[in-house]
């Protein structure tokens, strides 16, 4: 699931991405919102980098943690599931966070809505409660 999620997320990211470096294109937007609006708001870059790209960032992070959770990494040794679960709560609950602060600047700052922000805040709140479990020490974590 976690995987599926992620791929989604880069989908949206790297489309926004897109949008957000190519300054002839504005973003689809499906009539809901003003979606040009909030990408060319002056909290659509961070120190001059689209916020679009931090999240496509983040969601190839999460994309590479799902993966090699999926095929058993273990370089660090035995630690490795943990620390592999831990990262991809960690990241999802920060980008939710970070896309709540971003939500919040839409509705009352902006007072624009954009369709593929929602989605994708929705989309990482999501993957923090799918892998909210996973942070749960396992019976193979005790006495560790």
């Amino acid at each position: 699931m976690l995987i599926a999620l992620s791929t989604i997320g880069v989908a949206i990211a790297a489309y926004l991405t897109f949008v957000a470096l190519d300054q002839n294109v504005e973003a689809f937007c499906t009539g809901v919102g003003d979606c040009h609006r909030v990408q060319n708001s002056e909290y659509a870059r961070v120190a001059g980098v689209p916020v679009a790209a931090l999240g496509l960032a983040m969601y190839a992070t999460l994309l590479v943690l799902s993966i090699a959770r999926r095929v058993g990494l273990t370089l660090l040794g035995p630690a490795t599931p943990r620390l592999l679960r831990a990262w991809t709560f960690a990241l999802a609950l920060a980008g939710m966070l970070y896309s709540t602060y971003l939500t919040y600047l839409e509705l009352f700052v902006i007072d624009a809505i954009c369709a593929w922000c929602v989605t994708s805040a929705v989309l990482i709140a999501a993957i923090a409660v799918v892998a909210a479990p996973d942070i749960r020490p396992s019976a193979g974590d005790a006495g560790r």
